[in-house]
C-alpha cells in the first residue's frame, strides 16, 4: 500500500496520452480503468506511473500484483500486500477470505483511495473476488493492467498500450544505452521487437553483454545477428501460460510458408483436424500475440512481437558449432581432403593434382605427422611438368614455404623460387616477385620495391595480376600506407573473373582499421570470420580473427578481443613458419591473457612459441618482444616495458615495417611521453596514411602539453577511430600499461549500481548497508583503479570496461 506522499511520476516515452487518459479517468472521474497491452509492453511501468500520480495528488493507492507462480494460491496477492493475514482489527472471523476483505476495506476507507492491480490476469481467484467485492461495496476506483481485454461484465474504460513508433523506440533505446544506435541496427531491433519496449530493452541488454552490440565512434552498432539462443529465456517468458494447443498454433503460424489469414487457418485445420485450432487462434488473438492485419490488399496473420516468429523458425536449426567442434570438423575435413587428393594424384600425377595433394598435406591445421617425406616427393615430382604454369607457380610457393620451414633463409628461398618460375616465361616472373614479397612480409623482412606500385599490364593472366595487387596491398600495409592498400583491394575486385583471395579480404579489414574507420573494420572482420568459420576456411578465419581481435584490443575491449580469436587459436599451428596471421594470433592471445590478469597464461603461449622452427625469425623475435613488454607492464615495470617497445619500434623501422613501428612507438609514448619520442613519431608518420595513428599522436601531444581544451576537442576524433579508451580525461584505463585489477563480488555489485546512476545512499538501501560503508568500498575501488573521483568511476562503469 502506498500512503499519500510527494512523488514525481516517471515519464514513459510514447505513453503520455495513454497515461493522461488513465489518470484522468481514475483520479478525476472515479472510473474503473483497464490498461491492456501485450507482455513486456510496459504495463507494470504504467502501473508505477499511475501509483505515482495518485501519490502526487495525495491519494491513497493500494497496490496489488499478480504473480504467475502464485496464481493458484488463494489470497496470495492480498497476503503479499500485507492484507488479510494479520489485519490488526478487532473483528476476526474464521474465514481467511472475510479477513482479507475486511483488511482491504479498511485500507480503502478513505474517500480518496484507489486500487491499482498490476497483472490482473495473474491474480489468484480469491484475491480477484475480494477486490471485486470491496470495489462494489465501497465504489473505490480500480485500475488493472492486463494482457487480455476484460469481459463485458467486468469492463470499465479500456486504455490500450500500443507498440511504440520507430522514433519513440529509438529514444528509449538511446536513453538506456546512453548513446545513439545506428540506423541499420535500430531497424533490425524495431522489426524483431515490433515496437514492444520491454522486448527491445531486453534484447539490447543481452546484445551488449554478449558483445553483439558495441559502441564505436560513439554509436552503438550490432556486428552480428541480433538473434541469439540466449533470447530463449525471454521467449519462454513471453509464452508462459499458453496451453499446448495455443503453442502449437503459434508455431504453425510462425513456420507457415505464407501469412494469408484464411490460408493459415485452413492449414491449421488440415494439420490437426481433432483439435479446435480456430478456438486456439481466437484465444491468442485476444491476448494480442496473434494479430490479423490488412496489408497489400489482403488480410495477413502475424505474431507479436515478431521475435516469436524468429524463435519458432529457428527452433529446428542445429546449434552453432562451438570452438571444439569447429576444430574437430577442420581436422576431419583435412583428413578427408588428404585421402581424396592422394587418390587423385596416384591416378593422374599432374601439376594440378600435385598442388591439391601438397595443399592437403600442408593443411593449415598442421602438417600430418609422417607426411613430410610424401610432401617433398610430391613437390619434387611435379616440378618437371610445364603444361599448367599457374599450378606450377603455386607449387613453387609451397616449396618456398617448405624450405623456410626446414630452416632455409629467406634470400636462398626467394632465389630458388625465381629460378623455378623463370622456366615458365616472362608473365610468371611477376608472380614470383609477388610471392617473394608476400613471404618477406610474413616473416618480417623488407621486400623489394618492384612490387610496391604494380602497373596495370592487361597482357598478364588475371591470376598473376591479382597476385601482384595482393603483394602490393600487403607491402602498403607494412609501410603504413593504408589508403593505398584500400585502393589495391578495389583494383583487385575490378579484375575480370578474378577470385579475391581470402587474405586480401582480411587485409582490407586491417586497412580500414588503419584509416580510422574502426566500425567498418569491425563489421568487415566479424562477417569475414563468420563466413570462414562456416566454410571451415582456416587461413581466412585466422586472418579475419586477427584483424577483429586487434581492433578490439586497440579500443580497449580485452574480453571482446579474446572472443574474436578464440576459434582461430583453437586450430593449432600451421606447418610452415612465419605465418603472420597465426603468429599474430598467438601474440595477441598472450597479450590478452596478460591484460586479463593471467600472466601465467601469457607465459605459456610464449613458451609454446619458443620451440617453434620460426622462433628465431624476425617475426618470431618480435612476437617475444611484444609479449615480454606486456608482461613487464602488467607486473608494474612500465619503464622496462617502454624500453622494450622502443627497441621493438627501432627494429621494425630498420626492416621498413613502418606501421608496426608506429604501433610500438605510440604505445610506448602512452606511458612515457618525451619530446624526442614525439619527434620520432612525427617523422615516422610523415610517410604514412593512418588517421588511427595520427589521432593517437595528436592526443599524446595534447596530453604532453597539458592542453585540456585540445584533449576535449579530440574526444570525437579519438572515438571515431576506435580509441574510445583514450577519451575520458585523457587517461587510458584499458590499454597496454594498465595493470589488471581484481574486484571482489561486493565491489563489482557496487560498480553495477554506480553504472545505473545510483548515489551512495541509494546503493546502501539496496544492499542493506550503511551509506558510510558503501562510501568506504567505493573509495577502495577508486584507489584500486587509479581514478580521481566518483565521476570517473561512473564513467568507467558505464563504459562496460569493468
Amino acid at each position: 500500500m502506498t500512503e499519500p506522499r510527494a512523488a514525481s511520476a516517471p515519464r514513459l516515452v510514447g505513453r503520455d496520452r495513454a497515461l493522461t487518459l488513465a489518470r484522468d479517468l481514475l483520479l478525476s472521474a472515479g472510473a474503473d480503468v483497464d490498461i491492456v497491452g501485450p507482455r513486456r509492453s510496459g504495463r507494470s511501468s504504467a502501473a508505477d506511473a499511475i501509483t505515482a500520480f495518485a501519490s502526487d495528488a495525495h491519494r491513497t493507492a493500494v497496490r496489488l500484483n499478480g504473480v504467475r507462480s502464485l496464481s493458484t494460491t488463494p489470497l496470495a496477492a492480498l497476503h503479499a500486500a500485507g492484507l488479510g493475514d494479520n489485519t490488526g482489527l478487532e473483528r476476526r472471523t474464521p474465514s481467511p477470505l472475510q479477513n482479507a476483505i475486511d483488511a482491504l476495506t479498511a485500507a480503502v476507507a478513505r474517500t480518496d483511495a484507489v486500487i491499482v492491480v498490476d497483472d490482473a490476469d495473474l491474480l489468484d481467484d480469491a484475491s480477484t473476488g475480494a477486490v471485486d467485492a470491496v470495489r462494489r461495496a465501497t465504489q473505490v476506483p480500480l485500475l488493472r493492467t492486463r494482457t487480455r481485454r476484460p469481459r463485458a461484465a467486468e469492463s470499465g474504460y479500456v486504455v490500450e498500450l500500443t507498440p511504440l513508433s520507430y522514433d519513440q523506440l529509438a529514444a528509449v533505446v538511446g536513453e538506456r544505452l546512453d548513446g545513439p544506435v545506428d540506423a541499420t541496427t535500430m531497424s533490425r531491433l524495431y522489426a524483431m521487437s515490433g515496437g514492444n519496449v520491454g522486448v527491445a530493452v531486453s534484447m539490447i541488454r543481452l546484445a551488449a553483454v554478449e558483445g553483439t552490440l558495441s559502441r564505436r565512434a560513439g554509436i552503438w552498432t550490432a556486428e552480428r545477428d541480433l538473434w541469439t539462443p540466449s533470447l530463449h529465456g525471454l521467449v519462454i517468458d513471453l509464452l508462459a501460460g499458453f496451453t499446448p494447443a495455443e503453442l502449437a498454433a503459434l508455431e504453425a503460424v510462425a513456420v507457415d510458408a505464407h501469412d494469408d489469414a484464411a490460408a493459415v487457418r485452413q492449414s491449421l485445420r488440415e494439420r490437426d483436424s481433432d483439435s479446435d485450432s480456430a478456438a486456439s487462434l481466437n484465444a491468442l488473438e485476444a491476448t494480442g500475440v496473434v494479430k490479423t492485419v490488412d496489408h497489400g490488399g489482403r488480410r495477413r496473420i502475424v505474431l507479436e512481437p515478431p521475435l516469436l516468429s524468429e524463435h519458432f523458425r529457428r527452433a529446428g536449426e542445429a546449434p552453432t558449432a562451438d570452438d571444439a567442434l569447429v576444430a574437430r570438423l577442420v581436422h576431419e575435413e583435412t583428413a578427408a581432403n588428404r585421402a581424396a587428393a592422394r587418390a587423385e594424384w596416384r591416378r593422374s600425377p599432374t601439376p594440378r593434382s600435385a598442388l591439391a595433394l601438397a595443399r592437403a598435406l600442408m593443411a593449415p591445421a598442421g602438417l600430418n605427422p609422417g607426411a613430410a617425406a610424401e610432401l617433398d616427393t610430391v613437390l619434387t615430382a611435379a616440378s618437371g611438368h610445364t603444361e599448367d604454369p599457374l599450378a606450377l607457380v603455386e607449387l613453387a610457393e609451397l616449396r618456398a614455404r617448405r624450405a623456410l620451414g626446414t630452416g632455409v633463409d629467406l634470400a636462398t628461398t626467394a632465389a630458388a623460387l625465381h629460378t623455378a618460375v623463370s622456366e615458365l616465361g616472362h608473365p610468371y616472373s611477376h608472380a614470383a616477385d609477388a610471392t617473394a614479397a608476400l613471404l618477406a612480409v610474413e616473416v618480417g623482412a623488407a621486400p623489394g620495391t618492384e612490387v610496391e606500385q604494380p602497373g596495370d599490364d592487361r597482357e598478364l593472366p588475371t591470376a598473376v595480376r591479382s597476385r601482384r595487387l595482393l603483394a602490393a596491398q600487403a607491402v602498403a600495409l607494412q609501410r603504413g600506407r593504408f589508403a593505398d592498400a584500400l585502393d589495391f583491394h578495389e583494383r583487385m575486385r575490378s579484375l575480370p573473373d578474378a577470385e579475391i583471395p581470402p587474405l586480401a579480404d582480411a587485409l582490407h579489414g586491417l586497412a580500414l582499421l588503419g584509416c580510422g574507420r574502426s566500425a567498418e573494420s569491425a563489421t568487415w572482420a566479424a562477417r569475414g570470420s563468420a563466413a570462414a568459420r562456416e566454410r571451415l576456411d582456416v587461413d581466412a578465419l585466422r586472418a579475419h580473427s586477427l584483424v577483429a581481435g586487434l581492433g578490439h584490443l586497440v579500443s580497449g575491449r580485452t574480453e571482446a578481443a579474446s572472443e574474436a580469436i578464440a576459434t582461430a587459436t583453437a586450430l593449432g599451428a600451421p606447418p610452415f613458419p612465419g605465418s603472420a596471421a597465426e603468429l599474430g594470433l598467438r601474440t595477441l592471445a598472450a597479450i590478452v591473457a596478460a591484460r586479463r590478469g593471467d600472466p601465467a597464461g601469457a607465459e605459456r603461449v610464449r613458451d609454446e612459441l619458443a620451440v617453434r622452427p620460426d622462433a628465431s625469425s624476425p617475426a618470431g623475435r618480435a612476437a617475444f618482444d611484444w609479449i615480454d613488454a606486456q608482461l613487464a607492464a602488467v607486473r608494474g615495470r612500465p619503464d622496462e616495458a617502454v624500453a622494450r617497445l622502443r627497441r621493438l619500434a627501432a627494429g621494425f623501422r630498420s626492416t621498413r615495417q613502418e606501421a608496426a613501428a608506429a604501433f610500438a612507438l605510440l604505445t610506448a609514448l602512452e606511458h612515457s611521453t618525451d619530446e624526442s619520442g614525439l619527434d620520432e613519431a612525427r617523422s615516422l608518420l610523415a610517410g604514412q596514411q593512418s588517421e588511427l595513428f595520427d589521432a593517437q599522436l595528436a592526443q599524446l601531444v595534447a596530453r604532453a602539453e597539458h592542453d585540456h581544451d585540445a584533449q576535449r576537442a579530440l574526444a570525437s576524433r579519438l572515438a571515431a577511430v576506435g580509441l574510445e579508451r583514450s577519451t575520458a580525461g585523457g587517461h587510458d584505463r584499458t590499454g597496454f600499461f594498465t595493470t589488471p585489477v581484481s574486484l571482489t563480488e561486493r565491489e563489482r555489485e557496487i560498480v553495477r549500481f554506480v553504472a545505473d546512476g545510483l548515489v551512495y545512499r541509494e546503493i546502501a538501501a539496496r544492499l542493506h548497508l550503511s551509506a558510510r560503508t558503501v562510501e568506504g568500498i567505493a573509495a577502495r575501488i577508486i584507489r584500486k583503479l587509479g581514478l580521481r573521483d566518483r565521476r570517473e568511476l561512473a564513467e568507467l562503469a558505464r563504459s562496460g570496461a569493468l
